[in-house]
């Protein structure tokens, strides 16, 4: 079975679907790559609070870091159509970096090897030169990517909908909530949770436990 490179492609469109501008493989595929996730909160402003409370505010994007390594000197060839190091670099970072001034900005990437795929930007590539002709041109070298994941607009919009304050939302009550902590994940505010109360039947806000359903209305224009 023929070896499978990691594919890097830069798109003009931001669902990295459509506007193919160019793609780059790896010359070797990398030893590793690293996804993290990242969630956003901020601390209740509480007086004299001897702890913090932390409120969720949103999900961060991901980010995804590779590192690629280009070597010159024969035992593992370079990409077809590419015959230095130096032309490497730049071919990757024609796709993964540079200003596009048809779009005025870089290109949106779309990275794929095997089962994995990301989507996003490039936020830093960092070139490090390991080995030398003789007359310094390089021989070897590896590029560090490092990318945020990107979401178009018109999909966080959509996605939106569905967590909309407009519309009826239930929810099972987890370990730790609170109902004012549960109004603020689906309204942005804590302060509704007495009508959400209310709604429910509840004789008092702490008149929940864990595995309850709470219908939360929508919001009253």
């Amino acid at each position: 079975m023929a070896l499978t490179k990691l594919l890097i492609q830069g798109y003009s469109d931001p669902t990295a679907t459509t506007g193919l501008i160019g793609s780059v493989q790896a010359a070797i595929n990398p030893e590793t790559y690293s996804l993290s996730y990242n969630i956003s909160y901020k601390q209740a402003e509480t007086l004299g609070a001897s702890a913090p409370t932390e409120i969720f505010t949103r999900m961060d994007s991901g980010d995804f870091e590779l590192e690629l390594l280009a070597d010159g000197t024969g035992v593992v060839p370079l990409p077809t159509g590419v015959s230095t190091v130096d032309a490497y670099i730049e071919q990757v970072k024609s796709i993964v970096y540079d200003y596009q001034g048809n779009v005025h900005r870089p290109n949106y990437l779309r990275i794929t090897w095997g089962k994995t795929v990301f989507t996003g930007v490039c936020k830093n590539i960092t070139v490090k030169y390991t080995l030398f002709n003789p007359d310094g041109s390089a021989l070897r070298a590896s590029i560090k990517l490092s990318l945020s994941e990107s979401v178009p607009l018109a999909t966080k919009t959509q996605e939106g909908r569905t967590s909309s304050p407009d519309l009826t939302h239930v929810r099972t009550v987890l370990a730790g909530d609170t109902l004012p902590l549960m109004t603020y994940r689906i309204y942005g505010e804590p302060f509704h949770y007495m009508e959400v109360a209310r709604v429910n039947g509840l004789d008092s806000i702490h008149d929940i436990k864990p595995g309850d359903e709470l219908y939360f209305p929508p919001l009253k224009k």
